[in-house]
């Protein structure tokens, strides 16, 4: 299925755009929710230390640690993110076949690179596409 043509033909500009503000939608959404849960835990047990940690720079290295998590998970057991899933995209090796969990991790850990959301307006693939020998391709 992978290697036929439609297969391969590459997401364009727009999608992977739309591809971002929506993950990016979902992480924000996902760090909702675990700061209420969190907080709520604080006030229930009345913590007050647990509510004054929020204000932390552990909670910016927490936050980098599930936007990790979740493109290495999404996209290592299923190829997809849920920006993906929305613009009918998936991830996969240069070659067609599927997405190995190498580089699956090797694209999540490049997303921490400065600016380097920015590197697939130049027409190409994006650097973590490059660091890690894949492409967002069209499904269906």
């Amino acid at each position: 299925m992978l290697n036929s043509p439609l297969a391969m033909t590459s997401a364009s500009t727009g999608q992977r755009i739309i591809n971002y503000i929506v993950d990016l939608i979902t992480f924000y959404v996902i760090i909702f929710f675990l700061g209420a849960t969190y907080s709520m835990i604080a006030a229930i047990i009345d913590n007050q230390a647990m509510l004054d940690g929020l204000d932390s720079p552990w909670t910016t290295f927490i936050s980098f640690v599930i936007m990790l998590s979740y493109y290495f998970i999404m996209e290592s057991m299923t190829g997809r993110t849920m920006g993906k899933i929305a613009t009918r995209t998936r991830v996969v090796m240069e070659d067609g076949s599927k997405l190995t969990t190498t580089a699956a991790f090797q694209r999540t850990l490049s997303r921490i690179i400065p600016f380097e959301a920015f590197t697939f307006f130049g027409g190409g693939p994006g650097l973590h596409d490059r660091l890690a020998k894949t492409r967002v391709v069209k499904v269906d």
